[in-house]
C-alpha cells in the first residue's frame, strides 16, 4: 500500500510541508526501499539529515508507492489520486492550507504533475493544488521546448529510456505504456501546461545523465518562473549526496540554495494568506459601522 513516511516533524509549528516522490524503481527491486534509497548516499538521507539544519520548520515526508502504476493510464491516474488522498489525510487536522513543496525524481515528477492535474479537476483535492507553491524536479522528463508535438515525442522516448535503464525490456507493459503515443503524451503535456503559471519551479538535470538531457528535463519557461540548473551527477545519483565528497557537497549547496528560494515563496504565501484573513475579518466590522453611522463611503 502507498504511504507517506514522515522523516522530519518540522517542530511545534511547521511552516511548510515537503513531500519527496521517487521515480521508477529498478525491475524486481523493493518499492519501499527504493523510496528511501532514491534520496540516500551511504547512510545519509539529505532530506532528513541535512535539510533541517537550514530549514528546521519544514515538515518532510517521503512517499512510498509501487512504481508499476506507470503501466497504464487508468492505474497511473488512480495512483495520483492515492497521493492526493494521503496528502489530504496527513494535512487534515491543522495544515490543510500549509504551503507545499513537492519534489520528484525522474518519473516521480510525472506522478506529481498528474496529481496536480487531478486536483485541478476534483474539488475534493483542490486544496492541495492551491497550497502547492514550489516544485523541484530531478531529471524528470518534461519534454522541454515550445513545440508541443516535439514535446510529446521527446517525453515518451525519454520515459521509455528510463524504463530500459532500470532493467525493463521493450516487451514489458510499462515500457509500452510510456512510449510515444501512450499515456504520457496528452495527459502530461496538454493538461499540465495550463497550470504552469501557478507554481515556482526548479528543474535539475545531470551533466553525466545519459537518459534525461537538459532539453528534456525542462519546461522552457521564463527565468522568473523556472530555474534550470545542472548538477554534476548521473541519472541515479542526481538526488543523493555523499557529504564526504566535495562534488556532492557542491551539488547539495546548489540544491539547498534553490530550495531556499521555494521556501521563501512559501513564506510569502503565508504572509499573503494572513493579510487576506485580516482584511476579510475587518470588512464585516466596517460594514456594520457604516450601517450605524451612514458615514461609510463606497
Amino acid at each position: 500500500m502507498p504511504g507517506l513516511r514522515q522523516v522530519v516533524d518540522g517542530g511545534l509549528s511547521p511552516k511548510v510541508d515537503v513531500v519527496a516522490v521517487h521515480g521508477l524503481n529498478p525491475k524486481g527491486a523493493d518499492a519501499k526501499r527504493h523510496a528511501w534509497e532514491t534520496w540516500t548516499a551511504g547512510d545519509k538521507l539529505w532530506l532528513r539529515d541535512e535539510l533541517p539544519k537550514s530549514f528546521p520548520d519544514a515538515r518532510v515526508y517521503l512517499y512510498e508507492y509501487d512504481s508499476r502504476v506507470f503501466s497504464n493510464k487508468p492505474t497511473f491516474s488512480t495512483a495520483a489520486n492515492e497521493l492526493l488522498d494521503k496528502l489530504t489525510g496527513a494535512r487534515r487536522k491543522d495544515a490543510a492550507s500549509r504551503p507545499l513543496i513537492l519534489i520528484g525524481h525522474n518519473l516521480g515528477g510525472l506522478l506529481i504533475k498528474q496529481a496536480l492535474v487531478n486536483a485541478h479537476n476534483n474539488s475534493r483535492y483542490s486544496h492541495i493544488k492551491d497550497a502547492t507553491v514550489g516544485l523541484m524536479f530531478f531529471a524528470t522528463p518534461h519534454g522541454g521546448g515550445k513545440n508541443r508535438e516535439n514535446v510529446k515525442a521527446n517525453l515518451g522516448l525519454t520515459a521509455a529510456s528510463i524504463c530500459g535503464f532500470v532493467g525493463f525490456s521493450s516487451t514489458d507493459s510499462i515500457v509500452e505504456a510510456v512510449s510515444p503515443g501512450s499515456v504520457f503524451e496528452d495527459t502530461l503535456t496538454e493538461a499540465f501546461r495550463h497550470q504552469l503559471e501557478a507554481y515556482t519551479l526548479v528543474s535539475f538535470w545531470g551533466k553525466r545523465d545519459t537518459i534525461v538531457n537538459e532539453a528534456s528535463a525542462t519546461f522552457g519557461l521564463p527565468g522568473y518562473r523556472e530555474t534550470i540548473l545542472p548538477l554534476d551527477a548521473a541519472h541515479s545519483d542526481i538526488c543523493k549526496f555523499d557529504m564526504a565528497s566535495q562534488e556532492d557537497q557542491d551539488n547539495y549547496v546548489t540544491v539547498e540554495n534553490n530550495f531556499s528560494w521555494l521556501f521563501e515563496k512559501c513564506v510569502e504565501s503565508i504572509a499573503n494568506q494572513e493579510m487576506e484573513t485580516r482584511i476579510q475579518a475587518l470588512l464585516p466590522t466596517a460594514d456594520r459601522a457604516a450601517n450605524k453611522t451612514g458615514s461609510f463611503v463606497r
